[in-house]
């Protein structure tokens, strides 16, 4: 007779351990109540949601990957105040929005205004964008039964608790958190390799659209990115924006066209545009015809002085004096003087009245247009 198979708790674990079985985290685990060598995420079942497309380039996802752990790396300096006063105004002026002021300073023209199909997907981690500054794994007492509660499948589900919304930009497969932005890095440094969310597709402009600019203004070299030979937006940290433009395939920048506005009057309209904008964006058309009224405005015309707008007359001592006095002079005259001297008083009166008028109304000196009313 053999003997019975053993039920003892070695072959219970030999199985939980066995590869070809489906290995779930225990109970121990989740609590973080059992000893552990390393920090590492237990291993996930296999989920059921399908991963978030990217665009099948390698130099594009190379690229992506790298503004992603860049960003990190920002989150990590900033967290522990080594980056204070250094990192770009641009990212601080919305207090809870950094992420998207991030975004729009490093991906010009990038916009959720647009959305396309909302899915619920897995985003592979290396492809997206968090917000890392305000916590991390080791503010989190139990991280591992966090870690597998965040990285749920059910933090997709609307209506659940705690979640997950991300913005994809489709053609360049670069991702932000839109909600629950802080837990990006936090699963990243768990080990995990996706994140489970609601997925918005986003479009984003052709590369055959983009066009970079290098313009020297205020004795510095600025990166310019144009929009359809139209829109134009500064780039902050060109560093960051250029290696990932260039993959996506826009030309290496180029020097400023001599035949656009005059980078020094570009550079005056993106700063009086910005007035703590977040996104300062100058539509070239608008500033050449600005350009050429302030130009028109500057030609000499013949005016009046009731056109100018730079003076404002003392009307009533011009009420009393030349025309209240003219017709006291007038009445004393038609009762006083003799016929011939009265007509030389109301002449006179008469002149003296008429000339002031004539010198408000009548154009008889220059002024610059853009004085006139």
């Amino acid at each position: 007779m053999q003997p019975a198979a053993s039920t003892d708790s070695s072959t219970a674990e030999s199985r939980a351990h066995d590869p070809a079985g489906v290995s779930l985290p225990t109970v121990d685990e989740l609590l973080d109540d059992a000893p552990a060598t390393d920090d590492a995420l237990p291993a996930q079942p296999h989920s059921r949601l399908p991963q978030a497309a990217v665009p099948p380039n390698i130099m594009l996802q190379a690229a992506v990957t790298r503004l992603v752990e860049q960003k990190e790396q920002v989150d990590q300096l900033a967290r522990n105040g080594l980056l204070a006063g250094l990192l770009p105004t641009e990212w601080s002026t919305s207090p809870g929005n950094e992420l998207r002021a991030f975004i729009a300073s490093v991906v010009p023209f990038a916009s959720d205004s647009a959305r396309g199909e909302t899915i619920a997907a897995r985003v592979p981690l290396k492809f997206l964008l968090g917000h890392s500054q305000r916590w991390g794994k080791h503010d989190v007492a139990e991280p591992k039964s966090l870690a597998a509660y965040l990285g749920s499948d059910d933090r997709s589900v609307p209506g659940n608790a705690d979640l997950a919304e991300v913005m994809l930009l489709s053609p360049l497969g670069l991702a932000w958190a839109h909600a629950g932005r802080g837990r990006v890095g936090f699963l990243r440094a768990m080990g995990a390799d996706t994140l489970a969310a609601r997925v918005t597709a986003l479009p984003y402009p052709a590369a055959e659209q983009l066009a970079l600019y290098l313009a020297d203004c205020d004795g510095m070299t600025h990166v310019w990115c144009v929009l359809d030979k139209r829109r134009l937006r500064a780039l902050p940290v060109p560093s960051l924006t250029l290696p990932l433009l260039s993959a996506y395939g826009v030309g290496a920048p180029e020097p400023w066209p001599s035949n656009w506005p005059e980078p020094a009057e570009v550079g005056a309209e993106l700063a009086r545009l910005r007035s703590g904008k977040s996104v300062v964006e100058v539509d070239l058309v608008k500033l050449v015809d600005k350009i050429g009224r302030d130009r028109a405005g500057e030609a000499w015309s013949g005016a009046s002085l009731m056109q100018l707008h730079t003076w404002v007359p003392r009307w009533r001592f011009f009420l009393t004096s030349f025309i209240g006095l003219p017709a006291a002079l007038l009445l004393i005259a038609a009762l006083a003087l003799p016929g011939q001297i009265e007509a030389a008083a109301v002449a006179a009166a008469l002149g003296f009245a008429g000339g002031a008028i004539a010198a408000l109304a009548a154009p008889w000196i220059y002024a610059r247009r853009k004085h006139l009313s």
